[in-house]
């Protein structure tokens, strides 16, 4: 059987043909990446870059779990940003409180910027329901500024010590030579 058009190779044709094997399977379900994030504060608002993008990524899962939870009593607005060195655009509303959250705790971004992560919190067993496809999180697109790095960051207040650890994970696809990788 013949599919014309079809590259068994991962190379990428000089016209922009992006039909080789791995291609069409990151389209449908994206490469993953993710790494740990060890949040430390002390009475301030504080910023944390996560990953690091060029050009245009388009994530199609967005999700982090606590994993250590050793000072993290007060945790309030917490939210997301992507930043390029001078403008940042929020990912997500803030107004997510993470104070008391235990280890096992899981977020995702569900909903349109203008709302918070929604937080199952691991004290009891809970349920999230999305209507958007097969995935928990809510597909986005960021387009970062040509010629710089730029970041994708979680911000946190707190009125005390605040120490935890998540683990952030990422289903995304790249588009013409852009790049995603944790910070």
């Amino acid at each position: 059987m013949r599919y014309p058009g079809l590259h068994l190779d991962y190379d990428v044709s000089e016209d922009g043909d992006y039909n080789s094997l791995v291609d069409m399977f990151n389209r449908t379900a994206g490469r993953k990446i993710g790494g740990s994030v060890n949040i430390t504060a002390n009475n301030e608002t504080k910023i944390f870059n996560v990953f690091k993008f060029t050009g245009t990524v388009r994530i199609l899962d967005q999700w982090a779990i606590i994993t250590d939870a050793t000072a993290l009593t007060n945790c309030t607005n917490v939210y997301a940003t992507v930043y390029d060195g001078t403008n940042t655009a929020n990912l997500t509303a803030d107004g997510m409180t993470l104070s008391g959250a235990t280890v096992g705790t899981f977020f995702t971004k569900d909903m349109v910027i203008a709302q918070p992560y929604s937080m199952l919190d691991a004290d009891q067993v809970r349920v999230l329901e999305t209507l958007e496809d097969r995935k928990v999180g809510r597909p986005f697109t960021v387009n970062g500024k040509n010629g710089v790095d730029n970041y994708i960051r979680f911000q946190v207040t707190t009125n005390t010590t605040l120490d935890f650890t998540m683990y952030v994970g990422f289903e995304y696809e790249l588009y013409n030579g852009s790049t995603l990788e944790f910070a």
